[in-house]
């Protein structure tokens, strides 16, 4: 009986797995495919994979109970010292610690405005950020695609894009000090900056970002989810001068997937912890476990503690691997190895180009690398639609040999 009602029928007659399947194989139990994950660390595809000691840390708290807040300031202690911050918080990703951040920017440690969220006094706040995507609905109607920017808008922000429009509609990539500062001339009331922690070599200087933010009374807002490697870029954007910086946990890290790191200036932490969970507020929606927490935190001890440089050579000698051995492919146009990416981050991969004469699009060499055996799971590239990007930095060499197979079947 549930609830004083019968069981329906449908329920009845449904076959559940078993406990003893799910623990074996949870997803073959649940009819659920595995994939070759050849995209690194996209959240589609399960974020990243957890080593061995997060996850014996996780289990081992799953055993006792803890005050949650004494956890986070345990915890914060060892963000703040790796990251140079003055503090750290630990919430469920990224894109949470960015709504939480702008929402402890907006109301600091009052809690009439907290309350008040997401409109404060009735009102919607500035942040100064670079414009954003455009794109078109299924009545071809435009509209501003705000992407993992959509949390700093739902604490409350008004966002007021500068710099030029791109010829595709992509985020503009290249501003000026000059259209920052009359961006804050034109809204003296902006309390905020939003920076994507990866820029073009062209862009203005994250320092003289930061400069001129601060000198009007705003805070800079750095979204550095995947952004690691390298390891410096954990303190970078703090010894820059940065207000706050959210990374995923899930991603470089090796973190459990739904979470992420906080590290920032002290009242901008102060107040995350007041309307954060376990407290109420905006933030009770960014609640993590103690597990997570745990989880979290041995994550990102042990990543700290890996050789930067013999992780790079690793992640190279993978992508050279499936590199060179893809030449000869009948289908195929062009191979060639992406270093840094195409968004500037020292992230190797190897891009596949399918020759236009086949009529044939990267698409289609999506749709055969997903529905095969194995399926494996790649990415297109931005702005070529004949090109496929492949990411295998976190593949053991036998996946890498798997998807040289595929790739000969397909394009051979």
């Amino acid at each position: 009986m549930l609830c004083g009602s019968e069981i329906s029928p449908e329920l009845q007659n449904m076959t559940l797995p078993t406990l003893e399947q799910l623990e074996q194989d949870p997803y073959a139990a649940l009819g659920v495919r595995k994939f070759i994950n050849a995209t690194c660390h996209h959240t589609n595809m399960g974020g990243t994979l957890i080593p061995e000691t997060t996850l014996k840390a996780m289990r081992t708290a799953a055993d006792n109970f803890v005050d949650l807040r004494e956890l986070q300031k345990a915890t914060g202690r060892i963000i703040a010292e790796v990251t140079h911050a003055d503090d750290g918080y630990i919430v469920s990703g990224c894109a949470a610690g960015l709504m939480v951040s702008a929402a402890a920017i907006i109301t600091g440690t009052d809690e009439a405005l907290i309350e008040q969220l997401p409109y404060v006094q009735g009102g919607q706040v500035p942040c100064i950020a670079k414009r954003f995507a455009r794109a078109k609905n299924y009545k071809g109607e435009e509209y501003v695609n705000h992407g993992y920017a959509m949390a700093v808008k739902t604490a409350g922000v008004k966002f007021v894009e500068i710099g030029e429009p791109d010829p595709e509609d992509r985020p503009t990539k290249v501003v000026t000090a000059e259209e920052y500062e009359q961006a804050f001339i034109d809204n003296p009331d902006a309390k905020m900056v939003y920076w994507v922690g990866y820029a073009p070599p062209e862009d203005i200087a994250l320092e003289d970002v930061m400069d001129i933010a601060h000198a009007y009374g705003a805070r800079v807002i750095i979204d550095a989810s995947n952004c690691l490697p390298p390891r410096e870029n954990l303190y970078r954007f703090i010894d820059l001068g940065a207000d706050v910086v959210c990374f995923s946990g899930g991603k470089g890290i090796q973190g459990p997937q739904g979470s992420g790191i906080i590290a920032g200036s002290q009242d901008i932490i102060d107040s995350i912890a007041m309307q954060s969970a376990p407290s109420h507020g905006i933030g009770r929606v960014a609640k993590v476990s103690k597990e997570e927490v745990v989880g979290q935190i041995a994550s990102f001890i042990w990543w700290v503690e890996q050789d930067d440089e013999e992780r790079m050579t690793e992640h190279h000698r993978k992508t050279g691997m499936l590199h060179n051995s893809l030449s000869g492919l009948a289908k195929m146009s062009d191979s060639y190895i992406e270093f840094p990416d195409e968004d500037n981050r020292p992230m190797p991969n190897v891009h596949v180009k399918v020759d236009p004469a086949t009529g044939k699009d990267a698409e289609w060499l999506i749709g055969e690398l997903r529905d095969g055996d194995p399926a494996i799971s790649v990415v297109g590239h931005a702005r070529d639609p004949q090109i496929v990007r492949i990411d295998v930095r976190l593949l053991e060499d036998e996946e890498i040999a798997e998807i040289s197979r595929r790739l000969h079947e397909i394009l051979g």
